[in-house]
């Protein structure tokens, strides 16, 4: 039997030079992490964001600090053509996509009765629709060895009383990280979900000091995960050589919150 091969390792890149990354929500936390993380390794970013506007032009100057390029580009992702005009403002800068992260997100932590369904509407309509629609607009634009990162959340393998709006989300977007790796797979187009675990953001600390202690304490190094160690782990799926043969897979970068249940 004869077996197709693809070109060696060694012909792929170990950076992102030249690349060009969309990164959604990233004016702060995780999406600001990956932003730095990815300029670092030589990527041109787009910084998109929603109404911090101070913060993600501090995003750009930190990547041009870097040496590489950004563009800060206005936009909320769950409106479909805000979503559209996120992408088309980033191929009119920078002429192509290899690398989307799609990272933004809202959070909800109301038990199922007292949510309402404005606040149902928006957690999914970030986190699912947002996804959605950004993704659909941008695969034309991915080029050959790129690769989707798609943000999950622990909370789809250890839930938590009150989150199972953002839980059904998540639980969403890990659903398409699968399909859509297998309909992308012809193109050599890598997507993959990360999981993070309790990591220091905004969004986790409006959960109070209790619930951080808690996931310090329940992780395996007894700490909380930060925005950068996130972006470490972006960085090996982004990266053509060190991301070459993962796709369709959920990487847990969460210390080992919860043990070891998958």
């Amino acid at each position: 039997m004869a077996y197709q091969t693809s070109a060696p390792l060694v012909l792929l890149q170990t950076d992102l030079q030249g690349k060009v990354a969309l990164i959604t929500g990233a004016s702060r936390g995780i999406g600001r992490a990956i932003a730095i993380k990815f300029a670092s390794l030589g990527a041109k970013i787009a910084v998109n964001y929603v109404t911090d506007k101070t913060a993600a032009t501090q995003v750009v100057e930190e990547v041009t600090r870097l040496g590489s390029e950004a563009i800060a580009v206005q936009g909320n992702v769950a409106l479909e053509t805000d979503a559209t005009r996120i992408v088309a403002t980033t191929i009119d800068h920078f002429g192509r996509i290899d690398v989307l992260v799609n990272n933004a997100a809202a959070g909800n932590y109301d038990p199922l009765v007292e949510t309402t369904t404005e606040t149902f509407r928006t957690v999914m309509g970030v986190s699912v629709d947002g996804t959605f629609f950004v993704t659909r607009a941008a695969v034309p634009h991915i080029q050959e060895n790129g690769t989707i990162i798609n943000l999950s959340s622990n909370v789809t393998k250890t839930p938590y009383s009150g989150f199972s709006v953002y839980t059904m989300a998540k639980a969403a977007v890990e659903g398409f990280t699968r399909a859509l790796a297998v309909e992308l797979g012809s193109r050599k187009i890598r997507v993959n979900t990360i999981t993070p675990g309790m990591t220091a953001t905004d969004m986790s600390r409006g959960l109070g000091e209790a619930a951080l202690a808690a996931g310090a304490e329940n992780s395996l190094f007894k700490r909380l995960g930060t925005p950068e160690d996130i972006a470490e782990t972006a960085a090996f799926l982004a990266v053509p050589r060190s991301g070459a043969w993962v796709t369709g897979a959920n990487i847990l970068s969460n210390g080992g919150l919860g043990g070891f249940s998958i």
